[in-house]
């Protein structure tokens, strides 16, 4: 099969979703499982051969797998339970005589369209760059010891984040030393586990569990289910079975314990009824393992982001005009350092004003609701916003990807570590302004941390008559 007709392949879920647009209903569940069709095609190599240099179990941190599952995992996927929420059902359990919104059902449907859309777009982008291997420009040193390395390396970042916090204009650099620093030492953990080095584990496992419960009292559930994301990623293809065994039990801590226990530590906090962070921390604990609390809202709320898509649908363009290019201006605005421009406006504010122009929330509502890379898509341009800024996504994820493994030696150090550690954003996505300086800054820490290791002699540069070598 050529590829051509592989690429329309892409377009044939999506093709029946807006054929069956009558049915809103079927129009959804068309869209929505379309996404999983998507990921099938891509994940087994159907429509672009998958990299060989790696078994498939070993390369999960790359994008094509990582950063698309939990992007449209995230994005595209979670809406289920909105969707099943507006069709009556509360608590897993289906109301009786309850009346079905159909507007409101149209426009979720509307919606999962675009979010099929937005991820056929993202493949194409993806797939323009090629997913396959780079061209090394440097290899890992051939005599260097990887456990010392790992370790050493973590504390270093470590402690890089530390000083920087408290160094004024470096913020953004000190968040991109923690980010590094949480997945440096997870890997180094679990590296320590897979080579049964004793010591390591020790040394590695305070880092790793250290940065753990300073996730818990992030306020924030998603560093903790990264957290324990991370790890199976990282022990799935060393220790199979005893992963799948415990997935279950983790996607229950996943997606039931964890939520609970960020409301309630998120609870005490506001309330002011503890003392210290670690207080709370271990209180809600407790409260979550006695709660008895069900996670419906959590699922049908936080998990998906629909509703507030469908919200943007219904006033743009028929009440609020398309941005155009308005957005990626703002986005370059945010780019020039403040010490150069004190008066630069603030990007949480240029952010939420379309927030509050669109109704999402109210201008007096002391909350943050920011609008995702694929609805800044949608407000830009419709239809060809999305595919234009889901194409540019996918394109840039496989671009920087390259540049991190060509530069680092490979897949291990430059894909594992130094690409996810510098752009987590990228997992998820965010809206126009944060996203695009988040990455330019974390573009820039990519290339210095490659100036330290090569001048420190932890890489070598490969000359044209040398053969690319593998890191481990």
């Amino acid at each position: 099969m050529n590829n051509s007709v592989k690429y329309i392949t892409l377009f044939l879920p999506l093709m029946l979703a807006f054929f069956l647009q009558g049915d809103p209903v079927l129009s959804y569940m068309t869209a929505w499982i379309g996404s999983f069709i998507l990921l099938y095609l891509s994940l087994t190599g159907f429509i672009a051969p998958l990299p060989t240099d790696l078994p498939i179990v070993q390369q999960l941190m790359r994008p094509v797998f990582i950063i698309q599952v939990i992007f449209c995992g995230f994005n595209f996927c979670s809406s289920i339970f909105f969707f099943l929420d507006a069709l009556g059902m509360r608590d897993y359990v289906w109301t009786k005589n309850y009346y079905v919104d159909i507007r409101k059902i149209d426009k979720i449907a509307e919606a999962q369209r675009y979010y099929l859309l937005g991820h056929i777009s993202l493949l194409v982008g993806m797939y323009s760059r090629s997913i396959n291997l780079v061209k090394q420009k440097y290899r890992v040193r051939e005599d260097l010891d990887w456990s010392t390395f790992l370790l050493g390396f973590t504390v270093l970042i470590f402690i890089a984040s530390f000083i920087t916090r408290f160094i004024p204009g470096l913020s953004q650099i000190a968040e991109q030393c923690r980010n590094l620093f949480f997945l440096s030492g997870t890997y180094a953990f679990c590296y320590a586990i897979i080579k049964k080095d004793k010591s390591l584990i020790f040394f590695a496992g305070l880092l790793y569990f250290y940065s753990f419960f300073s996730t818990l009292i992030s306020g924030f559930k998603e560093p903790v289910i990264v957290s324990i994301l991370l790890v199976c990623i990282f022990m799935y293809p060393y220790y199979r079975r005893t992963i799948l065994i415990a997935g279950l039990p983790l996607i229950y801590v996943c997606f039931f314990v964890i939520p609970i226990y960020v409301n309630t530590f998120r609870g005490l906090v506001n309330d002011g009824d503890v003392t210290s962070l670690t207080e709370a921390r271990d209180e809600a604990i407790t409260k979550t393992l006695e709660s008895k609390e069900s996670n419906w809202d959590f699922l049908t709320g936080r998990l998906s982001e629909i509703g507030m898509f469908t919200t943007y649908i219904e006033s743009t363009p028929k009440r609020i005009p398309y941005y155009g290019t308005k957005l990626v201006e703002q986005a370059l605005i945010v780019l020039v350092p403040r010490i150069a421009w004190k008066d630069k406006p603030v990007t949480e504010e240029l952010v939420m004003q379309r927030v509050f122009d669109a109704g999402v929330v109210s201008s007096l509502a002391k909350v943050s609701a920011k609008p995702m890379y694929i609805v800044d898509g949608y407000l830009s341009g419709g239809l060809f916003g999305i595919m234009l800024s889901l194409f540019l996504y996918g394109y840039a994820l496989q671009w920087m990807c390259g540049i991190a493994e060509s530069w680092f030696g490979g897949y291990f150090l430059g894909t594992a570590i130094m690409f996810n550690g510098l752009f987590p954003i990228l997992w998820r996505g965010l809206s126009f302004e944060f996203l695009l300086n988040t990455v330019l800054y974390s573009f820039l820490t990519l290339w210095l941390f490659q100036r330290l290791l090569y001048t420190y002699n932890f890489l070598e540069k490969i000359h044209d008559d040398s053969p690319d070598s593998a890191i481990l």
